[in-house]
C-alpha cells in the first residue's frame, strides 16, 4: 500500500481516528489509470466507494447513439457513493482526462465506515444531497432547452408557410410588374373608349371589396376557369388559360364579359382582357403578402407574450390572454386533425403570477393532450371561479390515464411514451410551477374520452410568510 495521506486529507477522512486509518488501510485496494482509461461505465455496477486522490476524471452521458461530454472532476473526489447505497448502476462514464491514482474501498468497508463513523456518514449524504440538487437543476435545466428546441421547431415550421407566402408573392410580383407595363402600352396602342375603362376600373375595384372573402371549392373554381378559358379562346384571345384564373377568381364570368366583346374590337378586346387580368392578379400577390405578413406578425406577437420578453417575471396578466398565447404557439401540433373550444369566464379579474412559467404549465397540458388523442379529437378550455380561486380545466377526448398510473403523473422521471418522446418532466415541471411557485393545486380526473387536468390558482398570490406579493 503506498502513502494514503492524500486520502486522509479530504475533508471525508480527515475526521477518522488514528485507528480507524489503520484499519481503513488495510481494507482498501489502489490502483493507476493511464489518460484514456474507462474506470465505470454507464450502466455499470459499481464494485464499491471510489476516490480520485490524484489526477481528473472526465464524465460522459450517452444521449441517443452519442457519447456527450457531461463533466470535470479533479481530485480529490469521491465517486459512486450514490449508486451504491442505492445499488444502481452509475448514470455517468468515468474516463481518465489524465493520470490517476484511484482508491476503492469495497462496499463492505464503505458500508461498515458509514455505520461506525458518523462524521464520514454526514459527509457522505451532504456530498449525494448536493450532487442530486445539482443533478435535478441540470436535468431540469436541460428539459426547458430540449422544451424550447421542440417550440422553436414548431415556430420555424409555422413561419415557413406564411414567410414563402411573402417571398412567393413578391416573386411572382416582380414578373406582374413587367408584363403589366408591356400590358399597359397594348391597352393605349388599341384606344379602348374611356367608359370602357371606367367599367373595367370597377370590376378591380369589386375585387378589392370582397377581398379576403371565403373562395369557392376547388371543383367549382376549376369548372368556372374551363368556362371561362373556353368562352375567351373561342373569341381569339390568345393563351386563355393564363387570364381565366384570375378572372375566375375575382367571380367574373362570361356572361360579365359578352357586352364588353361586342362593344369592342378583337384587338381592343385582347387588350382590355390582359390588363384586367395583369391588373387583378397583383391584387391578389399584394393580399398574399399581406395576409402572409399579418401571420407573421401574429405568431411574433403570440410568442413575445407567450416569453414575457421585456417584462418583470412576476405580473398581472389576463389569464385568458397567455393560454391563447401558448395555442397560438401550438398551433402546428394542434392544426391537423383538433378541434379547440373555449368557455371562458371574461369577468375573471387579472392574476399577479409568474407569466412565462404559467404558460409552460398551459404547453405541457397541450402538448400531452395532443399527443394522448394523436393529433385527432377535441380538446376544451374552460375558466371559471371558484370562492377565492380561479379554475382552468383544460379536457382532451384522448383513450384516459390508466388508474394505475394516475397516483404517478407528476412524479419526476414518469413517462408512459416511448424512448425518446418523453422525458417524465412536462407534469413534474407543471406540478412545482403551480404548486410551489404560486401556491395552487393541480390534478387530473380521466376516463376514456374524456381526461381533465384542472389548475387551481389563488386570485391573490402569497409569499412564503402568507404576504400577498
Amino acid at each position: 500500500m503506498s502513502d494514503l495521506r492524500a486520502l486522509f486529507e479530504m475533508p471525508l477522512f480527515a475526521t477518522l481516528s488514528p485507528e480507524q486509518r489503520q484499519w481503513l488501510a488495510g481494507n482498501v485496494s489502489e490502483f493507476e489509470l493511464a489518460k484514456g482509461d474507462v474506470l465505470l461505465h454507464e450502466g455499470q455496477h459499481p464494485a464499491g466507494h471510489y476516490v480520485l486522490v490524484e489526477g481528473e476524471l472526465l464524465t460522459w452521458k450517452r444521449v441517443g447513439s452519442q457519447q456527450v461530454f457531461d463533466d470535470r472532476r479533479p481530485a480529490p473526489v469521491s465517486i459512486a457513493e450514490a449508486s451504491l447505497l442505492a445499488g444502481i448502476p452509475v448514470p455517468l462514464t468515468f474516463t481518465a482526462g489524465s493520470h490517476c491514482r484511484v482508491v476503492l474501498l469495497p462496499e463492505a468497508t464503505f458500508r461498515t465506515l458509514l455505520m461506525d463513523c458518523e462524521p464520514f456518514s454526514k459527509m457522505i449524504f451532504r456530498s449525494m444531497f448536493a450532487r442530486i440538487n445539482a443533478y435535478d437543476t441540470f436535468i431540469l435545466a436541460r428539459e426547458k432547452l430540449a422544451a424550447l428546441g421542440t417550440l422553436a421547431a414548431g415556430l420555424a415550421h409555422e413561419l415557413n408557410n406564411p414567410a414563402a407566402a411573402v417571398a412567393r408573392a413578391a416573386h411572382h410580383a416582380r414578373e406582374t410588374v413587367g408584363t403589366l407595363g408591356e400590358t399597359v402600352r397594348i391597352f393605349m396602342d388599341s384606344a379602348v373608349p374611356a367608359d370602357v375603362m371606367g367599367e373595367l376600373d370597377a370590376w378591380v375595384a369589386r375585387r378589392v371589396s370582397t377581398a379576403g372573402t371565403a373562395t369557392q371549392e376547388p371543383l367549382r373554381q376549376n369548372e368556372a376557369e374551363d368556362r371561362l378559358g373556353d368562352w375567351l379562346s373561342e373569341r381569339g384571345i390568345a393563351r386563355p388559360w393564363l387570364v381565366a384564373p384570375c378572372l375566375a377568381a375575382a367571380g367574373i364570368a362570361p356572361d360579365d364579359l359578352a357586352a364588353l366583346a361586342g362593344r369592342l374590337s378583337p384587338v381592343q378586346f385582347s387588350a382590355a382582357i390582359r390588363w384586367l387580368a395583369v391588373t387583378l392578379e397583383l391584387g391578389f400577390l399584394a393580399d398574399e403578402a399581406w395576409r402572409g405578413a399579418g401571420r407573421i406578425s401574429e405568431i411574433v406577437k403570440a410568442m413575445k407574450a407567450y416569453s414575457y420578453m421585456d417584462q418583470a417575471p412576476l405580473q398581472e396578466v389576463d389569464i385568458h390572454e397567455g393560454i391563447e398565447d401558448t395555442l397560438m404557439i401550438m398551433r402546428y401540433k394542434l392544426k391537423h386533425g383538433i378541434t379547440v373550444t373555449r368557455d371562458y369566464d371574461r369577468t375573471l379579474p387579472r392574476l399577479a403570477v409568474y407569466g412565462s412559467e404559467l404558460n409552460q404549465v398551459w404547453t405541457n397540458i397541450v402538448d400531452n393532450a395532443a399527443d394522448a388523442m394523436e393529433g385527432r379529437g377535441d380538446l376544451t378550455i374552460r375558466t371559471c371561479r371558484d370562492g377565492d380561486s380561479v379554475v382552468v380545466e383544460i379536457t382532451d377526448s384522448g383513450p384516459g390515464i390508466p388508474l394505475e398510473i394516475r397516483p404517478r403523473l407528476f412524479e419526476p422521471f414518469f413517462t408512459t411514451k416511448p424512448l425518446g418522446k418523453g422525458s417524465g418532466l412536462g407534469l413534474d415541471i407543471a406540478y412545482r410551477i403551480i404548486v410551489n411557485r404560486h401556491n395552487g393545486a393541480i390534478n387530473v380526473e380521466s376516463q376514456p374520452g374524456e381526461t381533465t387536468f384542472r389548475v387551481r390558482l389563488p386570485l391573490v398570490l402569497q409569499g412564503a410568510a402568507g404576504v400577498p406579493l
